[in-house]
């Protein structure tokens, strides 16, 4: 790769964000590049628990548009992925010293679905303390006041989802590098203009720009962060002088 090569959008992380950002920006028509320090998927999106969840545990908190938003997510990844991700029943006992009866769960099961109308999984399903023990016989019977049945889904290989991604990506004229550790965020008056990093391969450091650049490196974000270094200038008895920091 070519000093100084400039792309609408450079992305680092190559785990189920980046390669998505990667993709949808490529689809645009940007020109993209993505970076991973080792290889595709391979960190935080390898450990996840595989749930593609619709944040039911958010509505409590009044965080509707999350919950909106993550629902939606998962529609479209049921649709477009079907072959990887799967509806996944799921089922909430409800017990006497939960601090949410049948009716709050009811409530909150409602407010789900309405807030996944669309949805091509089934609606949800509320069952007495008899029907769980039907339905679920290895439930704990003791003080056991009834169950809701519902639906989110599951991806039991979310590296290939991730790849999959990438690979339309590229397919759509994304530039990607793995083993490609990125060393230093280029700065120029306070703003990031591109990233410099080491090809694992040979050594080579490289120099690229971007317009803008998407740290999504999970668990390495501020690691990405604290290799940089912040230059910000500031006024002292009329005077401009550079802080430092990494």
């Amino acid at each position: 790769m070519e000093q100084g090569t400039n792309f609408d959008v450079i992305v680092i992380g190559g785990g189920i964000n980046g390669s998505g950002i990667a993709r949808d920006a490529a689809l645009r028509g940007l020109k993209v590049l993505l970076l991973d320090k080792t290889d595709i998927a391979a960190g935080a999106t390898s450990w996840s628990s595989r749930l593609i969840h619709g944040g039911l545990r958010y509505l409590e908190h009044g965080e509707i548009s999350l919950v909106h938003e993550s629902l939606q997510e998962r529609e479209r990844l049921l649709h477009i992925a079907p072959h990887l991700v799967f509806p996944l029943p799921l089922t909430l006992p409800i017990y006497g010293y939960h601090k949410r009866g049948p009716l709050k769960t009811r409530v909150g099961m409602i407010a789900y679905d309405l807030l996944s109308y669309n949805k091509s999984t089934p609606r949800h399903r509320m069952f007495s303390r008899s029907g769980a023990l039907i339905h679920e016989p290895g439930l704990n019977p003791d003080g056991l006041q009834g169950a809701a049945r519902y639906y989110d889904a599951q991806i039991v290989f979310p590296e290939r989802l991730s790849v999959e991604n990438m690979l339309d990506a590229v397919a759509h004229g994304a530039v990607v590098r793995n083993r490609a550790r990125v060393s230093d965020l280029v700065l120029e008056a306070g703003v990031v203009r591109g990233v410099r990093f080491v090809d694992e391969a040979d050594g080579q450091l490289h120099t690229v720009r971007g317009k803008t650049v998407v740290n999504v490196a999970g668990p390495w974000v501020d690691d990405v962060l604290t290799r940089a270094v912040f230059i910000s200038y500031t006024r002292h008895r009329g005077r401009t002088r550079a802080h430092r920091w990494r």
